[in-house]
């Protein structure tokens, strides 16, 4: 959920909008806004509040991820994320291991690790 003060931009609305594969139109009628919201939102007029706050919604609930300015990238600037949700992973769980005495510990207490 985007914060507060976090200011999300109209290039971070559209690479979001990219990074899902869509049309300004149908991230449009997918947030119920007017199509001209949105490209007034990306073309860095910003729409209104009321607008703007629909299409980051839906874009978050789409899984994109807004990157603060210098805040939450050790590479600053502000950006993007398209997140994967738990069932995209490429983990096998029938490949995968677990050996009983790689489980217990076996360093000191406080050795860290």
């Amino acid at each position: 959920m985007m914060s507060e003060d976090q200011q999300v931009s109209g290039r971070q609305i559209a690479a979001a909008r990219v990074l899902l594969g869509m049309e300004q139109a149908t991230l449009a009628a997918s947030s119920q806004v007017p199509v001209e919201a949105v490209m007034e939102i990306e073309d860095l007029r910003q729409g209104g509040h009321e607008h703007l706050r629909a299409v980051i919604s839906f874009l978050q609930s789409s899984g994109i991820s807004f990157i603060d300015d210098n805040k939450t990238s050790a590479a600053g600037g502000p950006g993007v994320r398209l997140l994967k949700s738990p069932d995209e992973f490429d983990t096998d769980q029938s490949q995968t291991v677990q050996y009983p005495e790689h489980l217990a510990p076996d360093a000191p207490t406080g050795a860290g690790g």
